[in-house]
Parts: structure tokens; C-alpha cells; sequence
């Protein structure tokens, strides 16, 4: 490829290819065709074979994956407005999702809330491509107050910068090969999510056990841990409240690592290896030790505050909001424990008070009974889970890596 700046030529552009490219208007790469709903009320109208989607079974910036589910017969297109879409229409959504883009890779039929381009010679990808990389484009022709679109007049006078064919081509050739390799990546993460998933619930049935090494060999056979004892939480462990810590008072340049309850939600899983905030604010601050458990204790929903971590790291500032659970003795590995609270979280919601705001108290989580191994299974179990989730840490590091490498492309392919 090629860097180049000159007007109407791409910044980043294939070495074979040179000229301006060419000004043109949406309505003049080929007609539109709209859609319709056929009555809900006849059901002979919908146990077809002849797809038909609204704009709600297209998602944001993915024209490709169009989510299927619903039928129409011929009688059905015969007795309403929707109509046949061909296979390589460019599907926009004209309301209710303006913005909302895709190629439809089979014929089908639209709801009313499309203007479906069916372009003449252009390559479809590349126009789907084109909006994606001007994603305010189609918002600026939006109108409406409660419910915003457009209509095809409005999507016929939007200007498209175009090169020839043969460009167009490599263009969507080339941003397709790295949507696949997103789509790739995402399907091997939402597998691994799922085998993660099936793996603990047989963990902590206990119908997968793990055994000893040679060095941790318990009894006279030396191949088995010994049975799992069921305890209240509050025998093993003692409850510890964090120390209000404002949002405000976290910064980059700060001089002490800390963690905000808020972080617990969206930042972390069961094992922080990395502490991400820093901060100045160290009034009678409340420190890690290692091993402990970190939970919030406030949130807008009770499923939010099922969630635990465990810090490995000492001298952590923890905010107010944190509930640290810190074990009395070498019984319970905290990250198996964060493990078992996250799989039980059903367990951990029936402890949680409040209504429009929720609250969990450690006077709570010492009557939740947990089952626990000996510390030498609890390690091997927690290892076992923890390398699960960094694969799954990589893989969305990819993932997103991707997604950026793409919006560059978007940014520097299209004029």
C-alpha cells in the first residue's frame, strides 16, 4: 500500500491503483427497493422458507450477520408490501436504527424500516464499507424528533466517493478478510467462555476431581485429595469494609495503587493480575493483604454484586464499597474462592438486601455455606481456571487489537 493525501484520494490506498476517485450520489449506484410487515395475525403468512428480518435482527457495524429467524410464505409478499430483496443488496435501516447497515448474502425480505439499495454495477461490500467509515454519515440525514429516518429521497442525495470497480473490489476483499478473522477469533472466545462454563459446574459437582502430585500425596493410597468439607464462609474468614476512596481522587500520576468498587464490575475477574488505578488519597486508607477476597457491597442491581476477585497483592488502597473478605487461617485459597462465589452467584443474591439500591453485608456472606477441598485441590482448581481465563484474556486482546486495526483501515481507505 500507499500513503497519499491528495483530495479524493485515500490516505492509505493499494499500489496499483492511482487517480482521483470519482464523486458520485447514493441514487445514482442503483434503485431502491422498500419492505413491509406482512399481518401478524395470519399465520399462514409466516411458515414459509423466504427470510425476513426488522432493523432490530441487524447489528451495530456488522454488515455481514444478519440474525434470522422468522419466515414468510409467497402468499404473504403477494398480499403486503414487503418484496424480495436480491442477494448483494446493501440493507439500510431508514428508522428505527438509523445507522444500521448490512449485505445480505441471500434474497430475502425487509420490514418497512429499510431502504434496500440494489446496486447496479458497484460492489456492494464496498458501499457497506463506505458508511461504516463515515458511521455520522447517515445520522446527518436523520429526521424526526421522537422516532428519527430518513427517506429514499434523503438516501439518494448522499454524496459517495467511489473508485473504479477493480479497487472496489480489493477494498471489500481486504476489510472482509479481517472481519473474518474478528468473527474467527470471537467464536474461539465465545467456545472457550463455554467450556469454562461446563467445566466448573462439573468442578464443583464434583464429578471432575483433580489429583495430587507425587509431593502432595494425602493417605495411604496417594491418589486422591480427601473428600470437600461443607462450612459457613464466616468460619474460614473474616469480613473487612474498604474505606471511601472517590472517584475523583484517582489518577494516572498517583503514588499509590488502589481499587474502586466500581472496578469490581468492569475491570477485573476472579484473579487481579494487574491493580490498573492509582491514587494520592491515602487518609487511614484500608491496605491489601495478600490472598484477599474483594466483593462490592452497593449496586443497582442485585446481579452486580455477585462477583468477587482476589487481590495477591499487599498494600493495595481499597475504597469504601469494598468488602474484603480476608481468611482466619490457611483454609481457603482466595482465587477457588472467587471462583465458588461467581459459579454460586444465585446463592450470593439471595443474601442481598434493598430495592431501588442493593447492599451485601459481610454479616451477610458469613451464613453462605461453601463447599471447600483441601488448599492443595483448592490451588490446583484455581490454577486450572486461572489459565482458562488468561487464554480468554488473549483472545479478547486480539479481539479488540482487531477492532482498532480495522477502524484505522476505515479511516484511511475511504475518501
Amino acid at each position: 500500500m500507499k500513503l497519499n493525501n491528495k483530495q479524493l484520494i485515500p490516505q492509505l490506498r493499494f499500489s496499483e491503483f492511482e487517480g482521483e476517485w470519482e464523486k458520485r450520489k447514493l441514487g445514482q449506484l442503483g434503485v431502491f427497493r422498500g419492505g413491509g410487515t406482512p399481518s401478524t395475525t395470519n399465520e399462514n403468512y409466516w411458515i414459509g422458507n423466504i427470510p425476513w428480518i426488522s432493523s432490530s435482527d441487524i447489528s451495530e457495524k456488522d454488515i455481514f450477520n444478519l440474525k434470522i429467524t422468522r419466515y414468510l410464505s409467497e402468499e404473504a409478499i403477494d398480499d403486503s408490501a414487503t418484496k424480495i430483496i436480491p442477494k448483494g443488496s446493501v440493507l439500510f435501516v431508514s428508522r428505527v436504527g438509523v445507522g444500521k447497515l448490512a449485505v445480505s448474502k441471500i434474497k430475502l425480505c425487509t420490514s418497512q424500516d429499510f431502504a434496500n439499495l440494489l446496486p447496479k454495477t458497484d460492489n456492494s461490500f464496498f458501499i457497506a464499507f463506505y458508511f461504516l467509515s463515515k458511521n455520522k454519515l447517515l445520522h446527518q440525514y436523520a429526521q424526526g424528533t421522537s422516532i428519527k429516518g430518513f427517506t429514499t429521497g434523503d438516501l439518494k442525495s448522499i454524496p459517495i466517493n467511489c473508485p473504479q470497480l477493480p479497487e472496489q473490489q480489493k477494498i471489500a476483499s481486504f476489510l472482509t478478510d479481517v472481519d473474518t478473522k474478528i468473527t474467527q477469533i470471537t467464536k474461539k472466545k465465545a467456545l472457550l467462555e463455554q467450556y469454562k462454563k461446563g467445566v466448573m459446574q462439573k468442578i464443583f459437582k464434583q464429578e471432575l476431581r483433580f489429583k495430587p502430585d507425587h509431593s502432595e500425596a494425602e493417605g495411604d493410597e496417594g491418589n486422591a485429595f480427601p473428600e470437600w468439607e461443607e462450612k459457613k464462609l464466616g468460619e474460614v474468614a473474616k469480613f473487612i469494609k474498604g474505606k471511601g476512596l472517590p472517584k475523583s481522587e484517582i489518577s494516572d500520576d498517583g503514588k499509590y495503587k488502589c481499587i474502586h468498587y466500581g472496578e469490581l464490575f468492569t475491570k477485573y475477574n476472579e484473579l487481579i493480575n494487574n491493580v490498573i488505578s492509582r491514587t494520592n488519597y491515602n487518609d487511614k486508607a484500608i491496605l491489601s493483604i495478600e490472598n484477599d477476597v474483594l466483593m462490592p457491597t452497593s449496586d443497582v442491581t442485585p446481579n452486580g454484586l455477585a462477583t468477587a476477585s482476589c487481590l495477591k497483592e499487599p498494600n493495595v488502597i481499597l475504597g469504601g464499597d469494598v468488602l474484603i473478605i480476608r481468611q482466619n487461617i490457611k483454609k481457603i485459597e482466595g482465587v477457588y474462592l472467587a471462583y465458588y462465589i461467581k459459579h454460586f452467584r444465585n446463592d450470593v443474591m439471595k443474601l442481598v438486601s434493598g430495592s431501588t439500591v442493593y447492599h451485601l453485608y459481610g454479616s451477610d456472606m458469613k451464613n453462605l455455606k461453601i463447599k471447600t477441598p483441601s488448599i492443595a485441590e483448592q490451588t490446583k482448581i484455581a490454577n486450572f481456571l486461572s489459565a482458562i481465563d488468561l487464554k480468554i484474556e488473549a483472545l479478547n486482546t486480539k479481539i479488540e487489537s482487531s477492532k482498532a486495526f480495522k477502524k484505522g483501515l476505515l479511516q484511511q481507505m475511504f475518501v
